[in-house]
């Protein structure tokens, strides 16, 4: 078989159908009889130098991980450089077309390009790239002794940064697939981390406490008793319990942090010690704190969920220095915003927590200045000005943390569909200006008519599948009745995600369409819209694939996350309701408000809230939700084996 990298003119209908085939992810590349395709391919080094004009031995490329140097560019945009690039950079073009379609949890395109496609000459780089995607696709085919053996194949010293950071994400991965915890806190314990990317470290630091914090406190009791277990490995089981135990409770969290500290200093975890020890609002004099909320209002039981939220932290913190807390309604009326702020800080706050709601942010920030540190919990999308610190609860916002993600995946032609409200259609905007900016293509965008519930006419057009049929009868008159026509249906081929701006009904009513329409293993993204908080299976199950992103104190239920008798009689009336968003999000104000009073000017903190991890630095706040995809009816954590 010729490799693909030597395509020229004359084959170009057979790449043609090389593209069409990784598109549909129907059918694989017929196998030429004279040659079976290999588990590896050859490095230079143990191969013979070709005689064929087409074998070219190539020199080291100086930029080898693509996939890694270039994090936007999409699986496709990489495989139309392949076809003109020679020999050498066409193979690591390819390798990173495979990485990117890993990413997108796009199994049947990866495999194919990393079965099919030949090497000849390969560098050494070259192998152990191939090796490790293979590893990682088998992973994620749940194949997991291919996969240890494939990891342990491409393992050895010559490994550059990406790759040695692949090879110990996979050998994690794969041991906690294993229910072999002790082996994967052995391997990250004893990892040698110097000179390596901070981002590197983080990630896998993360991807122990993550798998971790999934496990029951039954299971983490019974490993703590294991014959084995080292003493940096039950660190990093107290570590977790004291997470899962004190997350909510402040006081006893620092406590219980300190103490771990002490008795475990310089222990590899301590980085994620100090992501979730919560600053202290705690000084001599007692701080004062305002929060402005709407209480009385067509918004009232979302100000008093935020506000329930709030005062949980508050009440769990240190009891003789906690801030004074108080509350200043301003109801339905926004216009009167400025006068109650300029109440509140005559009154002495040091902090104002609020308004809460887009409308009244814009009031305050337009008619007011800002006199102390100010967290507003509304859309950001406001001239900048001084002590103001912004959550911006705004779908606009969630629509940006969309684009970037499904961007960040190498996802580059989106179909966009959204339904005719204000609310969606200013986010389906959003995501398109945002879409474009950061370079990719809307190839259409299509209104959904939410009063419908056959979609079928509509998704054929947008799909193309209805010119196709056309074609076809068009075809099957001119030959007549004595050649019938089967004709598998295949949708366009400038598609790669869908992007979808809808209710939860209208989102259950299209999925299972599109689907049929042979278009259910395209990526869909949607808004936390199609989810209510709580699981339903049943329901949910016509939400099958879909992507979107929600709060962890929504979609997770084990390590912190656990509803314990404590907080369910807290929280409990909430649970289930969307304004359970708001109480999480109370009680991540808390813990921001005195982050804000503590830290300088140039300083950056992450914190790990119930409403999604923060991250701050100088004036601005970064949120990063849980993405999360509907398996069986139920959200599930978005984990592809190749994350970044």
């Amino acid at each position: 078989m010729m490799p693909l990298y030597c395509v020229g003119s004359s084959t170009l209908p057979l790449w043609a159908a090389v593209i069409a085939i990784l598109i549909s992810g129907c059918a694989a590349l017929p196998q030429s009889k004279d040659t079976q395709p290999k588990d590896e391919p050859k490095s230079a080094s143990s191969t013979q130098a070709q005689t064929n004009t087409q074998a070219i031995a190539p020199s080291a490329p100086v930029m080898q991980d693509l996939a890694r140097t270039e994090p936007v560019t999409s699986a496709w945009a990489f495989l139309e450089r392949a076809l003109d690039a020679e020999a050498a950079q066409a193979q690591l073009l390819f390798l990173a077309s495979a990485q990117r379609f890993l990413q997108a949890m796009r199994l049947e395109q990866a495999e194919i390009i990393l079965n099919r496609t030949q090497f000849l000459n390969a560098n050494p780089w070259v192998v152990r790239q191939h090796t490790l995607l293979r590893a990682a696709l088998a992973l994620a085919r749940k194949n997991l002794p291919k996969a240890r053996g494939l990891v342990a194949r491409a393992e050895n010293t010559e490994l550059d940064d990406g790759q040695w950071f692949l090879v110990n994400d996979l050998k994690l991965q794969i041991l906690f697939a294993e229910k072999n915890p002790i082996e994967a806190l052995n391997l990250i314990n004893t990892l040698s981390l110097d000179n390596r990317s901070g981002a590197d470290v983080e990630a896998l630091l993360a991807r122990v406490f993550d798998a971790l914090s999934m496990l029951t406190l039954q299971e983490r009791n019974l490993l703590k008793q294991h014959p084995d277990i080292a003493e940096d490995s039950l660190a990093w089981l107290e570590l977790v319990q004291i997470i899962s135990a004190s997350a909510w409770a402040l006081q006893t969290l620092r406590l219980d942090l300190d103490d771990w500290s002490a008795r475990y200093p310089g222990h590899r975890a301590t980085p994620l010690r100090r992501e979730f020890r919560p600053a202290s609002c705690a000084s001599p004099t007692p701080a004062s704190i305002a929060l402005l909320l709407p209480m009385t209002s067509a918004y009232s039981k979302a100000a008093s969920a935020f506000n329930d939220g709030f005062m949980h932290l508050h009440n769990g913190d240190h009891a003789s220095s906690r801030p004074v807390v108080s509350l200043y309604d301003f109801g339905d009326d926004i216009n009167t915003i400025g006068e109650v702020y300029q109440a509140a800080v005559e009154a002495g706050a040091d902090l104002v927590v609020g308004p809460l709601g887009r409308d009244a942010v814009a009031s305050l920030v337009t008619q007011s200045t800002l006199s102390v540190p100010t967290l507003l919990l509304g859309s950001s999308n406001t001239e900048r000005t001084p002590n103001a610190f912004f959550i911006d609860l705004s779908r606009r916002s969630e629509a940006l943390s969309l684009v970037t993600h499904a961007r960040a995946r190498g996802l580059e032609n989106a179909l966009v569909l959204y339904t005719l409200t204000k609310a969606n259609k200013a986010a389906a905007d959003t995501a398109v200006q945002a879409w474009q900016d950061q370079g990719g293509q809307i190839t259409d965008t299509v209104i959904v008519d939410s009063t419908r519930s056959d979609f079928s006419e509509m998704i054929s057009r947008m799909l193309s599948l209805s010119q196709i049929e056309a074609q076809t009868n068009a075809l099957q008159n001119t030959l007549g009745d004595t050649l019938p026509l089967v004709v598998v249906p295949r949708i366009r081929r400038d598609l790669d995600v869908i992007l979808l701006f809808a209710d939860q009904k209208t989102a259950r009513l299209l999925k299972p369409q599109i689907d049929f329409h042979h278009a259910g293993k395209l990526p869909i993204y949607s808004q936390n819209t199609v989810f209510t908080g709580t699981p339903d299976p049943v329901n949910d199950l016509d939400l099958e694939g879909v992507l979107f992103s929600d709060m962890p104190w929504l979609v997770r239920r084990t390590g912190r996350f656990e509803r314990s008798d404590k907080m369910l009689t807290v929280a409990g009336h909430y649970q289930g309701s969307g304004v359970d968003r708001l109480f999480a999000l109370g009680m991540d104000a808390y813990r921001l408000g005195c982050e804000i009073q503590t830290m300088s000017d140039d300083s950056t903190r992450q914190v790990s809230g119930a409403s999604g991890t923060y991250f701050l630095q100088g004036g601005d706040i970064e949120k990063q939700p849980d993405w999360v995809i509907f398996r069986q009816g139920i959200p599930e954590p978005f984990a592809p084996v190749i994350s970044r």
